[in-house]
């Protein structure tokens, strides 16, 4: 079942309706509708991560803007696979891994082609239908966020930009000190004025 915000926790043969919850690295518990509401990126990723990197803020984003984001990074898909069961049920412990190859853009940065993956554990209860009511999750997400900052932006910040041409006009003038030749002579726009005034 293709996951939308449309859908209800009642569509869902996997999960207890009325019990299902949702943690991620001890955070606060959502509820299957809150997780359904604002999707699954942003239930995983829950509160800013690398501060001022830019990499995710789940209160900025949307769960369609969330999941556009990340089918663009990974259109070939992104994976999700059970590494090693530790426990069986009523209460399973389990290690996965989420990869795929950075084949898209993100957040403006260039695509790298390289796969980009994290492992964490979860602890799973279920009811006696093997439907979920209590998910716990732990991993770290800046072994994703990292992944996805690795390529060069592609559209240089203003900041960036501004560096880049002072660098050009830098790299410049070094070359023409060091040809002896005598530079342009520019008018400083500052004395300009003061005469003008005089």
């Amino acid at each position: 079942m293709e996951l939308s915000h449309k859908a209800r926790l009642q569509d869902f043969k996997s999960v207890s309706p009325g019990l299902f919850r949702l943690s991620v690295n001890g955070g606060r518990p959502l509820t299957g509708e809150e997780t359904l509401a604002v999707g699954s990126y942003n239930a995983l990723l829950a509160s800013p991560i690398l501060p001022g990197a830019g990499a995710y803020d789940a209160a900025a984003e949307t769960f369609e803007s969330s999941h556009d984001l990340f089918r663009a990074a990974f259109p070939r898909g992104f994976a999700w696979e059970v590494i090693r069961v530790y426990s069986g049920p009523p209460v399973i412990t389990f290690k996965f891994r989420h990869w795929g190859h950075m084949d898209g853009p993100y957040k403006g940065h260039a695509p790298t082609g390289d796969k980009v993956e994290f492992y964490g554990v979860a602890v799973l209860k279920v009811d006696e239908q093997l439907r979920a009511e209590d998910v716990e999750v732990y991993y770290d997400p800046g072994e994703l966020l990292g992944g996805l900052l690795k390529g060069p932006l592609l559209v240089p910040s203003a900041e960036e930009e501004d560096a880049r041409q002072l660098g050009e006009r830098l790299g410049e003038a070094a070359i023409v000190s060091a040809s002896g030749a005598a530079p342009q002579s520019q008018a400083c726009p500052f004395l300009a004025s003061a005469k003008r005034e005089e």
